[in-house]
């Protein structure tokens, strides 16, 4: 089993995510939002190489949440360090 760590940055846009989800559409959607997040991580603490590689930076990988929301990590030995989660449909640097 592989060990998750989140940096502040996955935290604090996880956390964006989730309350914009809860303030705009309803708890339920945040919580379907959480939980589909929560399985991900749970089937990638076993298979760290779940996710393919994001290709503009080969040392990450991209998580596909849902169609709009995605996460990056990358891979050390047996550590998954949680970059950033992010909207598809926005503008931002990856």
């Amino acid at each position: 089993m592989n060990k998750i760590v989140w940096s502040d940055l996955a935290y604090l846009s996880y956390t964006d995510i989730s309350t914009y989800l809860s303030d705009n559409y309803s708890l339920d959607t945040a919580i379907r939002f959480d939980d589909e997040v929560n399985k991900l991580l749970d089937n990638l603490a076993s298979f760290k190489s779940l996710c393919p590689k994001y290709k503009p930076r080969p040392p990450l990988r991209k998580c596909l949440i849902n169609r709009y929301s995605s996460f990056l990590y990358r891979i050390d030995g047996k550590t998954i360090h949680l970059i950033t989660f992010f909207d598809n449909r926005s503008l931002h640097p990856f």
